[in-house]
């Protein structure tokens, strides 16, 4: 037991200090070229730094960054590439509503109907929840303003530029289905 225990922290560890690394090269910026030898030692200097500082923050940080769920989740490579094709979506959905939104803004009539929407969806893990109302907010012309857990999923509350927008897209069945499959196993 005590093995399994120590195993499980051993990854959640891992995994927390992995990820704060990739965050930390992504945030990073090497102004030099790589394929020059500056650059290439700017690189491997970032590198180094971006290890003990993700290093020092995982070891003096009391609580796991990460749940054993989380990490078993994402060790899936079947959820990977959902997760890949999720974020592509999400992003052809983000360029889509950005162009709505400027049309009704640039058209002599405004045509918005501001409200707040209720829409009920069957997701019920906090991770799907999270995903769901992060990915409604990164939409342009929405922004969750609520979310509450029922006996059946949950319920999202929604301030739309649309009503009637936010309504066609949630009976088209939203990012509900593709976070679904997402999480499933």
């Amino acid at each position: 037991m005590k093995g399994l225990v120590r195993k499980k922290k051993r990854d959640e560890f891992w995994v927390a200090v992995i990820s704060l690394f990739l965050f930390w090269m992504a945030i990073s910026s090497c102004q030099a070229k790589i394929w020059s030898k500056l650059g290439l030692i700017n690189l491997i200097e970032h590198s180094i730094v971006g290890l003990i500082i993700s290093l020092l923050i995982v070891s003096l940080y009391p609580k796991p960054i990460f749940s054993s769920e989380q990490i078993a989740t994402y060790r899936n490579f079947g959820v990977i590439v959902r997760l890949l094709l999720y974020i592509r979506r999400l992003m052809i959905e983000i360029v889509m509503a950005g162009i709505d939104v400027a049309r009704r803004v640039l058209r002599r009539q405004l045509m918005i109907s501001p409200g707040i929407v209720q829409i009920e969806t069957p997701l019920n893990s906090e991770g799907e929840i999270t995903l769901n109302a992060n990915s409604i907010t990164l939409t342009p012309g929405t922004i969750t303003i609520e979310v509450k857990k029922t006996e059946k999923g949950s319920i999202f509350w929604v301030h739309c530029i649309s009503q009637e927008a936010v309504k066609e897209i949630m009976e088209s069945g939203g990012f509900v289905d593709q976070i679904r499959a997402l999480y499933r196993r």
